[in-house]
């Protein structure tokens, strides 16, 4: 008789683990749906890569238009935190075309800290538009710019900020040239650029 108390004793507090285990499965489940969506890529991908597909063919227009080196598209992002909890932001090039016999720099400029290269930045967030005709200009003013371009033989460049709807600038668009008697600057071919770019940017979102 003991016995088949304890039975069913045990069968009680098994179902009401279980209630409990479905019941706390059922709130997680609920949680995660709410909390972290999964993106369908199989329906968002079509339209990125057309997003895609879109800016680099601009990106390939623009540079024979100005004769460029290479072309690429730099977006602010906040990747890490520091120590004492500050916001790491950090910037990382999304797009890139490249001339022929031109090295890529699209895979070597991920990740980058924006206290790198804090004047290249605030001139760019301040100005919008920083053009650099020769590259030992800026040798001494912004001497961690000037290191990194001329890693890639960068000679002249023109960087325009990226806004978003706000005006907030959430990017740029950096145009080298690795011979600086190459450089050709033109406002309008670089302003349709960067609409677009914006543009596409947004409907990626």
């Amino acid at each position: 008789m003991i016995y088949v108390e304890k039975l069913i004793e045990t069968a009680e507090m098994l179902g009401t683990f279980f209630a409990e285990l479905i019941i706390a499965l059922f709130f997680c489940k609920r949680y995660l749906e709410k909390y972290f969506k999964r993106t369908d890529v199989a329906k968002m991908l079509p339209k990125q890569n057309k997003i895609d597909i879109e800016i680099t063919e601009r990106l390939e227009y623009t540079k024979e238009l100005l004769n460029a080196s290479r072309i690429l598209i730099y977006e602010f992002h906040n990747g890490e935190h520091y120590s004492n909890y500050r916001s790491a932001y950090r910037f990382s090039c999304t797009y890139e075309a490249v001339k022929a016999g031109c090295q890529a720099i699209r895979y070597n400029s991920m990740c980058i800290p924006i206290a790198c290269m804090p004047k290249l930045i605030e001139s760019i967030t301040n100005k919008e538009r920083v053009i650099v005709k020769d590259l030992n200009d800026i040798k001494d003013t912004m001497p961690s710019s000037y290191a990194y371009k001329v890693r890639y033989d960068i000679e002249a460049f023109y960087d325009i900020a990226i806004k978003n709807k706000k005006g907030e600038v959430v990017g740029f668009v950096a145009i080298q040239w690795n011979n600086k008697e190459d450089m050709v600057i033109n406002d309008r071919v670089v302003d349709k650029l960067v609409w677009l770019v914006e543009e596409k940017l947004l409907e990626s979102v």
